[in-house]
């Protein structure tokens, strides 16, 4: 506060409470919905990268499954035209062939997977990359705001006097003592000390 600017009355400061109370809820919930979003690109991206693995792998063996389809099906063609006790041999490979049928299937569906997976990703970084633009402008529009100054100094400096942030913000040590509270009540920083009148010790929380 400047020498030529009149204190703030307690109802001004009373007026200003609900709306600080507003922005920090404002912000908090962007920075739980981002944390959220990151959480949900990154186990995305994982499942991406395990699918696109997976699907390298399964490729290979649909390529040798295709040849060995093949050769079953030329085997149990040249089978069906044997004597009667073949059958059992045919029963099993006609089984065989009916599995190897469906791990086909399956690699089938791994590549619809693999696509619905980037199209998730593709819809969570839009997603993300609209929450980064509120929350830059949010910053913009809190940065000239007192208890935001004091948490960026507290972060910078990691931890701080009573005094030395009431200095740093130009304001009485009451008035930075009870910013102090609203930024602690809101969980952001520490105020350390039993002796909280006099010129405690004032930190980040961890």
């Amino acid at each position: 506060m400047s020498e030529d600017e009149p204190p703030k009355t307690p109802e001004v400061e009373q007026e200003e409470e609900p709306q600080i109370k507003s922005t920090e809820i404002i912000a908090s919930s962007i920075g739980s919905e981002l944390n959220d979003i990151k959480e949900q690109l990154s186990a995305a991206n994982n499942k991406v990268k395990q699918l696109e693995a997976d699907l390298a792998s399964k490729e290979e063996n649909t390529v040798m499954l295709n040849e060995e389809l093949n050769s079953i099906k030329d085997e149990n063609k040249n089978l069906k035209s044997t004597e009667a006790e073949n059958k059992e041999t045919i029963k099993d490979l006609e089984h065989r062939l009916s599995q190897k049928e469906l791990e086909i299937t399956r690699l089938e569906g791994s590549v619809e997977d693999l696509s619905i997976a980037k199209k998730k990703i593709e819809d969570l970084q839009k997603e993300y990359k609209k929450l980064e633009e509120e929350m830059r402008a949010f910053q913009k529009i809190a940065e000239n705001e007192p208890r935001f100054i004091i948490l960026k100094d507290l972060q910078e400096f990691g931890e701080m006097r009573l005094n030395q942030v009431s200095m740093k913000a130009g304001v009485s040590p009451a008035q930075a003592k009870r910013w102090l509270e609203e930024l602690e009540r809101a969980g952001l920083i520490e105020i350390h000390g039993e002796g909280r009148d006099s010129n405690p010790l004032v930190s980040v929380k961890k």
